[in-house]
């Protein structure tokens, strides 16, 4: 009898009936900040919040924009302040809720040293001002485990792509691409993608777990 296709994230998130293989890791960095003349406080990901926790607990009293739910979770928990849940999860659709919600204002975006939304060009069209602050960065890393193919992995950003094709091929694999972007990043490597209806780690999860089933479902069909 076959085994059932196992399921990966591709960072060191922990996940219930998800297997870590993580290609990437976060390397937190320790810029001067000032919080002087800011309206708002922009996270476009968890680790921007995390990143900004370690070096102060000032960013706490000052508004902040999430980009979903689970980025707003990670400021609550910390006991930020949440003004304001984006209804895209793309930063660039972020960015123009962001310009058409508020004017004449002062942001300060806590990111990641590589981004591929055009944030900064969106506000420059419109009469906010935009401060930016590189506080952390995604590197690649050769992860300990073993993967066990074929398998169903998720990518959960292009930087996840990219770590991937630098240590792993992409044959048997299912592969589930969180957004748009990343699905563009993975059809240079791969053809059959899967995207969740919503883009988030969960709805990834949900897919990746339907596709299992299906596996194991023709795998019983095949053996009659």
């Amino acid at each position: 009898m076959k085994s059932e296709k196992l399921i990966y994230i591709l960072t060191d998130e922990k996940y219930e009936g998800v297997l870590n293989y993580p290609v990437i890791k976060i390397n937190f960095l320790s810029p001067s900040l000032s919080f002087n003349g800011i309206d708002y406080l922009i996270f476009t990901s968890k680790n921007g919040v995390r990143a900004v926790n370690r070096l102060t607990d000032k960013w706490i009293k000052i508004p902040s924009l999430a980009i979903g739910k689970a980025t707003a979770k990670e400021i609550e928990k910390f006991g930020g302040t949440l003004e304001y849940i984006a209804k895209s999860a793309y930063g660039d659709e972020f960015a123009k809720e962001i310009t058409q919600k508020y004017k004449n204002k002062t942001f300060l975006f806590l990111r990641a040293k590589k981004i591929i939304s055009p944030i900064n060009e969106i506000f420059k069209n419109s009469s906010n001002i935009l401060k930016e602050i590189v506080i952390y960065e995604t590197i690649c890393n050769k992860p300990n485990e073993k993967l066990i193919k074929p398998s169903i992995i998720i990518f959960s950003s292009p930087s996840t792509v990219e770590c991937f094709s630098k240590i792993n091929s992409f044959e048997n694999i299912t592969a589930i691409a969180i957004g748009k972007k990343t699905k563009n990043k993975l059809s240079k490597y791969i053809q059959n993608i899967f995207m969740p209806n919503k883009p988030s780690i969960n709805e990834c999860i949900k897919l990746a777990s339907t596709l299992q089933k299906k596996s194991i479902k023709n795998q019983k069909i095949l053996s009659c």
